[in-house]
C-alpha cells in the first residue's frame, strides 16, 4: 500500500511552507520537534538514535534531503507520534541558535500538533485493516470506539485512510 499518496502528502502539509522549505530549494533539513515514544523513533533513524533517545529535542534528524524525501521522513515520524518540521538547510545551518530555538518552540505550538481524541469504529478485517493498525498504531488495536489521543495532523490522515480503505473513524477536539 503506498500510504503516502498525493492526498496523503496534501494533508501532510496544510499550506506551503514558503518560509520555511519552499520546494524549489536545494535541500532540507528534518527537524524532530517532540516525539511520545522516542525508542521507536531512535529505531526509525538509526544514525541519529542517541540524540533522539536523549531526549534533546528538537533536534535535525536528517539533513541534505529533498523535498520530497523529506515529505517520506517526516510521514514516517509522524506515524511514530513524533512531531516534526522540514526546514530549507540554509536556515537551520546558518540561523543563529537563539532564532532556531524561538522557530522551533513556535512550530511546535501549531494546531496541527495539538492533540485531539480519535474514534474507530470500524476497519475491513483483514490484511487492509491490519496495514492500517500497523502503519498508525504500531501494531495496537484499540477496542472500537475507544478514545486515543493524536496529534490532529495524524489523525486527519488515519481518517482519510480509514475512509479509503473502507473503515469509519471520527476526530473531535480535546476539551
Amino acid at each position: 500500500m503506498d500510504w503516502l499518496d498525493t492526498e496523503t502528502k496534501a494533508l501532510l502539509q496544510r499550506s506551503p511552507p514558503e518560509k520555511l522549505a519552499p520546494p524549489d530549494m536545494a535541500t532540507f533539513a528534518l527537524v524532530l520537534l517532540a516525539c511520545d515514544v522516542q525508542q521507536g523513533v531512535a529505531e526509525a533513524w538509526e544514525s541519529e538514535a542517541d540524540r533522539v533517545r536523549s531526549g534533546r529535542l528538537p533536534v535535525c534528524v536528517k539533513k541534505g534531503l529533498t523535498y520530497s524525501d523529506g515529505q517520506i521522513a517526516h510521514f514516517e515520524l509522524l506515524c511514530r507520534d513524533a512531531a516534526s518540521v522540514i526546514i530549507a538547510d540554509d536556515v537551520v545551518a546558518e540561523a543563529p541558535a537563539d532564532y532556531l530555538a524561538g522557530l522551533y518552540e513556535e512550530l511546535r505550538r501549531i494546531d496541527e500538533f495539538e492533540l485531539v481524541t480519535v474514534l474507530i469504529y470500524s476497519l475491513p478485517d483483514g490484511p487492509i485493516g491490519q496495514e492500517f493498525f500497523d502503519r498508525f498504531l504500531r501494531g495496537r488495536k484499540p477496542a472500537l470506539a475507544f478514545p486515543l489521543k493524536l496529534m490532529r495532523k495524524k489523525a486527519r490522515i488515519m481518517q482519510h485512510w480509514a475512509a479509503r480503505i473502507g473503515g469509519l473513524m471520527t476526530t473531535e477536539e480535546v476539551g
